[in-house]
């Protein structure tokens, strides 16, 4: 009998503790959503962007996230692999290793998305919260120009400020199917997707010195580094042809505005009138593809590895 009542106690007890166990769970659960926590504690202590897995972490306690990770010195430790060494002030030389304890902490934390306030209600992992910022259709429609604070909550009604307010030409267009832009002097074009609503910029700017103009193609909205590409093509004369091509189309913001980074470089054309007169332009065959209308999925690779290639097969450039 006796040790049936201790039996029972021991298991009175066990429940017991269970039971409290699970309250303070429950409790601590309910203080964390009501908590406050410094954002720089989850930022990598190198480029002091957010961390996003994969995360590492030296002995010193200092985390850094994947690109800086790749950046720093290698110490070859055998021949088939090499340790990343710290070097996040003078006296650390730790060894730097995955962080899964911090990749499972910045998954776990829920932020709400920056533009709440414009509609968005989705509660996103701080660590994805950038990339969903960056493509959260709730996000306004900001003009490029300096000194234009518009920012409109549409597609229709950017370009209708672009093209009423600023007075920028409007191309429509559809993904895959080359159309034609004539370039003679500088200024902005709109061009208008007509499959998904889409808008991109062509900035055409004088090229300093010599004359001749630099053309950009730009998005207005983030797209990931290859979900759209681009090509242009033009011919000055009839033994001229050149052809460039961009992988990767990035947004008016990546380079800032106007564009510093071009597609191509269209030398000045002069008119019939002699070599007194205007430039006469030339026409600009531009295709823009989406890898979305080809059933691909997008690189997900980060713009730096997003290069622009170019060619030339120019037969005769010094030909007028």
């Amino acid at each position: 009998m006796e040790m049936e009542k201790e039996t029972t106690n021991a298991g009175n007890n066990t429940g017991k503790r269970e039971g409290e166990a699970r309250e303070q769970v429950d409790s601590s659960a309910k203080r964390l959503k009501q908590c406050s926590i410094e954002a720089d504690a989850f930022c990598c202590d190198v480029c002091s962007k957010p961390l996003t897995p994969p995360i590492f972490q030296c002995t010193e306690g200092h985390f850094c996230c994947s690109s800086c990770n790749d950046k720093l010195p290698t110490k070859e430790k055998t021949f088939f692999s090499k340790d990343k060494k710290c070097t996040l002030g003078s006296a650390c030389t730790g060894t730097l290793a995955r962080s899964l304890g911090m990749e499972r902490a910045v998954r776990s934390i829920l932020v709400d998305c920056r533009h709440a306030e414009h509609g968005c209600t989705e509660k996103v992992a701080y660590c994805d919260s950038v990339e969903h910022e960056l493509r959260c259709r709730h996000e306004p429609w900001r003009c490029p120009e300096p000194g234009c604070l518009f920012a409109g909550r549409s597609e229709a009604e950017l370009l209708e400020h672009f093209t009423g307010h600023h007075k920028w030409p409007s191309v429509a267009f559809r993904n895959w199917v080359p159309f034609d832009l004539r370039v003679a002097e500088p200024g902005t074009r709109v061009l208008r997707c007509e499959n998904d609503g889409e808008l991109f910029l062509v900035s055409v700017q004088a090229a300093e010195p010599g004359g001749g103009l630099v053309v950009s193609l730009v998005s207005v909205r983030y797209v990931k580094p290859n979900e759209v590409g681009c090509s242009v093509s033009f011919s000055c004369n009839s033994r001229h042809h050149s052809t460039a091509t961009q992988d990767g189309v990035r947004p008016w913001w990546h380079s800032g505005w106007p564009p510093t980074e071009h597609v191509c470089f269209v030398p000045k054309v002069v008119s019939d009138d002699g070599p007194d007169g205007g430039d006469a332009g030339v026409v600009l065959k531009i295709t823009i593809n989406s890898v979305f209308d080809e059933g691909e999925d997008s690189d997900d690779s980060t713009y730096d590895d997003c290069g622009d290639e170019y060619e030339d097969d120019d037969e005769d450039v010094n030909d007028s």
